[in-house]
C-alpha cells in the first residue's frame, strides 16, 4: 500500500524521499508525473501556511495527506473558543449600551460558557452531517469514500480561518458584518478545497457537500436559540 501522495498528481507514492546515509537525501519523484512527490519537505512551514492560505491544492496534499499533523483536536478547540467569544461579544453589543469593559471580568460570565457549547454542538452537526452524507453517498460519489476520521481530520484543519476573528476581537471589530462574513467565505472554501483534496474528487461536488453541512449547521444553530430564548 501506498503511504504517501503525490501533491502534483494526487496519485500515491512509496516515499518522499530516499536516505543513503550520512545526511545524504534524495527527493522522489513520482512515477506518473515525473515530478518531485512533496517538494514542501523541504519547506519552512512558513512557505507551506502561505501556500495554504492561497489555496494550492499541493499545499493541502502536503499538509493532510503527507505531514501527518495530528494536532486537529486542539486547534478545533481553539476554534470554539473563537466562535463562542463571537457569539457572545455579540449578543453583549445586543443587550448592553457599555460593551467596553474588563474582558477577564466577561470571561467569567456564564454566557459565554453556554454559548460556546452551543458552538461545540453547531460543530459536531456539521462533522455528523458531513459523515452521514458521505456514509449514504457509497457507490454514488466518482472516487472512494476515504476513512471518516480522514475527513474529520481535514475538515478541523481547514477551519484554521476561523482564527482570523482573534484580529477583529483584538480591533474591537467583533461586530463588522463584512469582516466575519469574509472570514465564513474563507472557511468555507478551505473546507471545500480540504474535501477536495481528500476525497480525491471534483470542486463542485466538495463545494456542495460543504455547503449542504453548513445548512444543517445553520438549521441546528436556529433551533438550539428558540429553544433557549422560549419562555420556561
Amino acid at each position: 500500500m501506498k503511504r504517501y501522495t503525490c501533491i502534483e498528481c494526487g496519485r500515491g507514492a512509496h516515499e518522499l524521499y530516499r536516505d543513503f546515509g550520512g545526511g545524504n537525501l534524495k527527493i522522489s519523484h513520482c512515477d506518473h508525473c515525473d515530478e518531485v512527490v512533496d517538494k514542501y519537505v523541504e519547506f519552512d512551514p512558513v512557505l507551506v501556511l502561505l501556500d495554504a492560505l492561497l489555496h494550492k491544492p499541493q499545499a493541502y496534499r502536503h499538509i493532510l495527506l503527507n505531514s501527518g499533523i495530528q494536532f486537529h483536536w486542539r486547534l478545533a478547540v481553539i476554534c470554539l473558543l473563537c466562535d463562542g467569544y463571537i457569539k457572545w461579544a455579540q449578543l453583549k453589543s445586543a443587550g448592553e449600551a457599555d460593551t467596553k469593559r474588563h474582558l477577564g471580568f466577561y470571561a467569567l460570565e456564564w454566557d459565554f460558557y453556554i454559548l460556546f457549547l452551543l458552538a461545540t454542538v453547531e460543530m459536531a452537526a456539521f462533522l455528523g452531517s458531513c459523515i452521514l452524507m458521505l456514509q449514504l453517498s457509497r457507490g454514488i460519489l466518482p472516487s472512494p469514500v476515504p476513512r471518516f476520521s480522514s475527513v474529520v481530520r481535514a475538515l478541523l484543519l481547514s477551519s484554521f480561518g476561523k482564527l482570523l476573528v482573534i484580529p477583529a476581537v483584538i480591533w474591537g471589530e467583533t461586530n463588522s458584518t463584512v469582516y466575519l462574513s469574509l472570514t465564513r467565505l474563507f472557511v468555507f472554501t478551505c473546507n471545500s478545497l480540504a474535501l477536495r483534496v481528500t476525497m480525491d474528487t471534483r470542486q463542485d461536488i466538495a463545494c456542495c457537500l460543504v455547503a449542504v453541512c453548513l445548512l444543517v449547521q445553520y438549521g441546528t444553530s436556529l433551533g438550539l436559540h428558540s429553544l433557549i430564548d422560549a419562555p420556561t
